[in-house]
């Protein structure tokens, strides 16, 4: 066996280039390709929190650039509900009072006034006097236009336009404006983004969802004067930037891991199919050159026999006794060896049968004693024979019975060496019949008494390889007992014996 395992893993053979080029084409590759990407992933995260927290950026620009739009559209709303010569006066409690009478609400505006660069009605017609613009002119001087007012252009009429310059009211854009922007105006499916608006450190002003933590990620400071002193906040609801690109990564490099793991156990499956295909071709090449040696020897044999006793060389009729038993014993053993291998050939096609009936298996391993007899006492073995009384009858397979019997004294008898004793045991355990088979041969290591039970599997013992044998004797024994729903055991050691018990289960009406 040691030979076979170092040709098995030669460089020379064939399927061993195979796995060594599946090995060096597919794997290796992989491989590299998968550090490859594991040292790009972290750069691949950075970028993707980069785009994340961009993408945000963008978001809270996209509020301000609303927001700003949003009070420009009120300043406008209020302004047209105020005659032109109030805004123009810009007295505040003159146009706070107009815009009362028409139904806004008090304290909107901390300033609202209109500022002109021409003369109104300059069109044909129009009874407006320079004097009058020019008086109109020094009392807006009156307001300064300086960077804390909001302005938006505001058409008067008659081809003229204005600006219109204004500041809300901290407490109603804090309180009003902002919650009705939020709730009604700001494009926000499902919530999944969460807005916070503060004025200074810790004061919140107004947040759409409340939030477990701090935790924004991005931040803007608005800038508009109306807005003035407030920041944008913003995070996605269901987790951070940071835990999205975190989740992906490890996803990602799970998923990497995975691949690899599989290609790994695929490389791994193909290397052992092949060693095992290997490996069974070996052992099937040692079949047919045992079951060639062990054909031709009996052939041999009985030629010789039948031709010494057809040619009439035979001193007396006690000399041509024991030829016939010779031929006899060797046809025996050649039956014996062909049925293993058809029952085996049937066994591999899924086509053998079993016809179970009520046997008793007293007389069956009887039977098989007295065949067996003579060729065990001519060769020289002490047999002893244990057959309890009054044992009950099992659903067995007579002749696939047999035969597991007379391959378990076969081998008895065969790897026997010096101490030449077989004892053959039928007795009860319980719910069920046993058959024990025992010998003082060279005996099986432990750490190979479950393979002696696969097909072609020969013990890598010199001993073993010293007696010709096909492979097949115990492989079909556990077939047969696996068939009857029962097993096979074995306790030996090496150089110690063997004992093989058939363990047959008795139908329930006698197993009470």
């Amino acid at each position: 066996m040691p030979e076979i395992r170092a040709r098995l893993s030669a460089p020379t053979d064939p399927r061993g280039r195979l796995v060594s080029i599946f090995v060096g084409a597919v794997l290796l590759p992989s491989l590299a390709l998968s550090l490859v990407l594991f040292y790009l992933i972290p750069a691949h995260a950075e970028a993707t929190t980069v785009a994340l927290t961009k993408r945000a950026e963008k978001v809270l620009a996209y509020v301000e650039e609303e927001l700003e739009e949003v009070v420009r559209a009120r300043a406008l709303e209020a302004a047209r509900a105020v005659p032109t010569d109030l805004l123009l006066e810009g007295r505040p409690e003159a146009i706070q009072a107009a815009l009362q009478e028409r139904g806004f609400e008090t304290g909107r505006f901390e300033s609202l006034h209109l500022v002109v660069s021409s003369p109104l009605g300059g069109g044909a017609g129009s009874s407006t006097s320079s004097a009058d613009f020019a008086g109109l002119r020094e009392a807006l001087g009156r307001f300064p236009e300086g960077d804390d007012l909001d302005s938006v252009e505001m058409p008067i009429g008659a081809g003229s336009s204005g600006t219109l310059r204004f500041r809300f009211d901290c407490g109603w854009v804090h309180g009003e404006l902002l919650k009705q922007y939020f709730e009604n105006e700001f494009a926000n499916p499902d919530q999944a983004i969460v807005v916070r608006v503060t004025e200074g450190p810790g004061n919140v002003v107004y947040e759409n969802r409340p939030t477990p933590d701090d935790n924004f990620e991005v931040s803007r400071l608005l800038t508009t004067p109306s807005f003035r002193g407030l920041k944008l906040h913003l995070r996605y609801r269901e987790r951070s930037i940071a835990d999205d690109v975190r989740r992906w990564q490890f996803g990602t490099t799970a998923l990497i891991g995975f691949i690899d793991l599989m290609l790994g156990a695929g490389l791994y499956l193909v290397y052992s199919n092949v060693r095992r295909e290997m490996h069974l071709s070996r052992l099937k090449s040692d079949f047919v050159a045992n079951v060639s040696h062990e054909l031709k020897t009996p052939l041999a044999l009985i030629r010789l026999y039948a031709e010494t006793l057809e040619m009439g060389r035979v001193a007396n009729a006690q000399r041509a006794h024991e030829y016939y038993r010779v031929i006899s014993k060797e046809s025996q053993r050649l039956t014996q060896l062909i049925n293993n291998i058809l029952d085996f050939s049937r066994i591999e096609a899924g086509r053998k049968e079993y016809s179970f009936q009520p046997t008793d298996v007293a007389r069956v391993v009887d039977d098989v004693i007295e065949s067996y007899r003579f060729q065990i006492e001519q060769q020289g073995f002490a047999l002893e024979v244990a057959i309890a009384d009054g044992l009950p009858e099992v659903n067995a397979d007579q002749e696939a019975l047999s035969q597991a019997v007379i391959n378990l004294v076969n081998n008895a008898i065969k790897y026997s060496r010096d101490d030449k004793w077989v004892r053959v045991a039928v007795s009860r355990e319980g719910n069920a019949l046993l058959v024990a088979v025992s010998d003082r041969g060279i005996g099986v290591a432990r750490d190979q008494q479950k393979r002696i039970f696969e097909k072609f599997y020969r013990a890598e013992d010199s001993l073993v390889h010293e007696t010709k044998g096909s492979g097949l004797g115990l492989s079909l024994v556990r077939h047969i007992m696996e068939a009857h729903g029962g097993e096979v055991k074995v306790e030996s050691a090496s150089g110690r014996g063997s004992t093989f018990t058939l363990v047959l289960p008795l139908p329930a009406s006698t197993s009470a």
